[in-house]
């Protein structure tokens, strides 16, 4: 290739790149100013934030990214109330108490109210306690209220493939739960003692948010599953319905006669608006999940999950 071509090309990129900026930039961004975009999902008037806790309770960076949303909806004096959607089994024990905990401020500034999708259950339905109401369907799964820890154990299988594993340590508990080995009755109670911990924050969290004895809480409070209509009856939810209910009530209770319904989204960079969402790099967002997920369960961790399926 001759120096002319050379030079074409080296101008012709810069020269694309700049006119691709200029192009976006000429289209406006709603809630630019912010860390996150506003999109508007439907209605005119007065902003309500969707937050949205789908799946399991999130860890790392997906954790941060939702704490930070309800900061800016926390901070942002433009919008008036607040409505989260929870679709979620739960999770981790410290990752739901964060959640709980922001949302909970949250509340303390503008309307909060909750709305169930098919299952708020466990961490799904603890961090809903923070709102000053909860929407759910009829057919919803909720409750689950109580603590579970998973601990698999690969002795076996290393013995079986000839594998020996030496521990040198200081401290006897030192390798308690490693799965190395089954837990002694000692060891066995020192994790229990941190189960009993959890769980009696979770009951203290019911109590407060429900507005409920603790008692009352302790007698519901034995790790089943409730339908949303059993959790009308028994005080842990307010109101049947769904999404749009749970949006209209916080708009109410806002005062607001007409409201405009958004959800944040990531600012796009200059790669991703030029290259498709699904572009094939590496492992696709749900292959890396599950990933993800199945490296997570190996080791042991306190969790407000709820384990079983659905029952449609």
């Amino acid at each position: 290739m001759n120096r002319k071509r050379w030079l074409a090309l080296l101008l012709f990129f810069p020269a694309l790149a700049v006119l691709l900026i200029g192009i976006y930039r000429l289209f406006p961004q709603e809630g630019r100013a912010g860390t996150w975009q506003e999109v508007t999902l439907s209605g005119h008037g007065e902003k309500v934030v969707l937050l949205e806790l789908v799946g399991p309770i999130p860890t790392g960076k997906d954790l941060e990214d939702l704490l930070s949303q309800v900061r800016q909806a926390k901070e942002d004096m433009r919008v008036k109330a607040v409505v989260l959607f929870v679709d979620s089994p739960g999770g981790g024990v410290t990752e739901t108490e964060a959640i709980h905990r922001a949302l909970k401020g949250l509340a303390g500034e503008k309307p909060l109210v909750a709305a169930f999708g098919s299952v708020a259950a466990s961490g799904g339905y603890y961090v809903a306690t923070a709102a000053q109401e909860i929407f759910t369907p009829a057919t919803a799964l909720t409750g689950s209220i109580g603590v579970i820890a998973t601990l698999p154990h690969v002795d076996g299988l290393l013995e079986k493939l000839g594998i020996g594993m030496q521990v040198l340590k200081e401290g006897r508990l030192k390798d308690m739960a490693s799965g190395l080995r089954s837990l002694t009755p000692e060891e066995k109670a020192v994790i229990q003692g941190y189960m009993r911990e959890a769980y009696e924050l979770f009951v203290q969290r019911v109590a407060e948010g429900r507005n409920l004895p603790p008692a009352r809480v302790k007698e519901l409070a034995d790790g089943r599953i409730y339908s949303g209509k059993q959790a009308l009856a028994l005080g842990l939810a307010d109101r049947e319905g769904y999404l749009e209910d749970a949006a209209k009530r916080a708009a109410e209770l806002a005062g607001l006669k007409g409201f405009r319904l958004v959800r944040y989204q990531k600012p796009r960079g200059f790669f991703e608006i030029l290259l498709p969402e699904d572009f094939p790099i590496g492992l696709y967002p749900g292959e890396t999940q599950r990933l993800l997920d199945l490296l997570s369960q190996s080791r042991f961790r306190l969790e407000y999950r709820y384990l079983g399926g659905g029952l449609w």
